[in-house]
């Protein structure tokens, strides 16, 4: 049984739950013999590393899997393919991975609030990433798989949510009393306990958005749980400027994700992403992208946005791949420069967006939900070196000044413009839950004419855990185990 365990568990069978288990006391990444810092160090790592989106394809770049299917990109000669056009298929369970290494972490740490509520932390990110992924998903068995349970039960999304809600309120406790606790092998935050503090009340805001469907649900109650955060900023810290960040600096040790890959010339700013940039006259612009090649040759600014293209994300392979020359490229510097910005797991611009939508949807009257959009912009601008004096012209264009009647498009478009090439899979969960801004699904490089709204469960969970993985899909999804199958987190109530 030992053996079965085992190998489930590296096959991506979803061999885990929700409270302590013993069995993944020990991890690959530590000694026999864990040492907590060294397994929060790996922790940190996987925080940063890109999933891919797509098990389908040869040129699927999990750098920019994500970026087309959110339509910032289009790719060029089958690059991304199948991630741009919603034909992904299925994706990996090794967020449970992390979640053993959490359990280890925890188990190593003697007593130290700091490794435990940091644990607890990176094991409500991890789940929180199952089940948008997929559904319902493996939670509450896992402590008993070393009693014989070596086929889980997947537990609702709800049940999920609750556990996931619960682990970001112990991690906030033990941080909050940690007493002087001293913690070593974090490059995030460089041991600063408060900082962490931050981090866990700063996810639980993405993670309250994120039920933005379920206002309704009498025990999740998001409304409550967003005003509770909102009224109590001394019992949950958020991000308070950039230096805040939960990011990864960058160097050709740790460099940013496409560095030296010359795959980037494969790709173009999608059509409606550049249309809004030059519209709204947006100098991250210059950061993301290059000039056309005609506009270059023509000796064109940079800082003319006339000089920018796109070319449309629901457009044919052969169709796009023959008009790439007229199509604006991804910065080269993401190519030529290791540290050209930090890789961003979650920053203060996106709190910001939050706090703003919240407000906007009336889930609290404390704040002015303009000041909130004007704040999260300002971050997201500075983030890339832009002057405040740039920052105000911006802010004050026809397109950008806050209107009320219109103001949750405009915070969610503008938190849609802020996470290119950020945030791993977070624009996408935000883009699904609200529906905006509208993906374009309509041309004939959309197979499908729609927008994938999760993924299949793997393959060796059919095989492995077959009878509790069709028992999950019957009690979700009436049309099957398929990519346009509608989660319950998504279904308004």
């Amino acid at each position: 049984m030992q053996r079965y365990i085992l190998i489930a568990i590296i096959l991506g069978a979803g061999l885990t739950g929700c409270k302590k288990m013993s069995y993944f006391q020990t991890s690959p990444n530590a000694p026999s013999s864990p040492v907590s810092s060294s397994i929060l160090t790996s922790l940190e790592e996987n925080l940063f590393t890109y999933s891919a989106v797509s098990s389908t394809g040869t040129n699927e770049d999990p750098f920019f899997d994500m970026a087309t299917a959110m339509q910032y990109n289009v790719g060029f000669d089958d690059h991304c393919e199948y991630s741009q056009s919603y034909q992904w298929v299925t994706t990996d369970m090794n967020e449970y991975l992390q979640i053993r290494d959490a359990e280890a972490m925890i188990s190593a740490a003697q007593g130290n609030n700091g490794y435990i509520g940091i644990g607890k932390l990176f094991e409500a990110i991890r789940f929180y990433y199952l089940t948008n992924k997929f559904g319902d998903v493996p939670c509450s068995q896992a402590d008993q798989l070393v009693n014989g349970v070596g086929k889980p039960v997947y537990d609702p999304q709800k049940s999920v949510y609750r556990t996931i809600l619960a682990d970001l309120d112990t991690a906030n406790n033990l941080l909050s009393s940690a007493n002087g606790a001293t913690i070593s092998g974090d490059f995030i935050y460089n041991g600063n306990l408060t900082q962490w503090q931050k981090f866990v009340n700063s996810f639980r805001l993405r993670v309250i958005l994120s039920l933005s469907n379920k206002t309704g649900d009498p025990d999740l109650q998001p409304i409550t749980l967003f005003a509770n955060v909102m009224n109590n900023p001394t019992q949950y810290p958020l991000f308070a400027s950039n230096a805040d960040n939960a990011e990864q600096q960058t160097n050709t040790v740790t460099p940013t994700p496409f560095y030296n890959n010359p795959a980037y010339v494969y790709y173009g700013l999608a059509q409606a992403f550049a249309d809004s940039l030059i519209a709204f006259q947006d100098p991250r612009i210059v950061h993301w992208a290059l000039i056309t090649s005609a506009a270059a040759t023509a000796g064109a600014s940079v800082n003319d946005y006339s000089a920018y293209a796109g070319l449309p994300s629901d457009a044919s392979p052969a169709s796009n791949t023959g008009d790439a020359p007229q199509a604006s490229i991804p910065n080269s510097n993401y190519f030529y420069q290791a540290s050209y910005e930090p890789n961003l797991f979650q920053g203060y611009y996106e709190i910001s967006f939050l706090i703003a939508e919240g407000i906007a949807r009336g889930w609290w009257t404390g704040g002015n939900a303009g000041t909130w959009y004007q704040q999260g912009i300002t971050a997201s601008m500075s983030y890339y070196g832009i002057s405040q004096d740039t920052i105000n012209q911006y802010l004050s264009g026809p397109y950008v000044t806050y209107n009320p009647a219109r103001g949750l498009q405009q915070i969610l478009l503008q938190r849609w413009f802020a996470g290119v090439y950020n945030s791993g899979f977070e624009p996408y969960f935000t883009q699904r839950r609200s529906g905006y801004p509208v993906m374009a699904v309509a041309g004939p490089g959309m197979p499908i004419h729609a927008e994938a709204l999760r993924w299949e469960y793997p393959v060796s969970e059919y095989t492995l855990n077959a009878a509790n993985v069709q028992a999950a899909v019957k009690s979700q999804f009436p049309q099957g185990d398929v990519i346009t199958a509608q989660m319950w987190v998504l279904i308004p109530e």
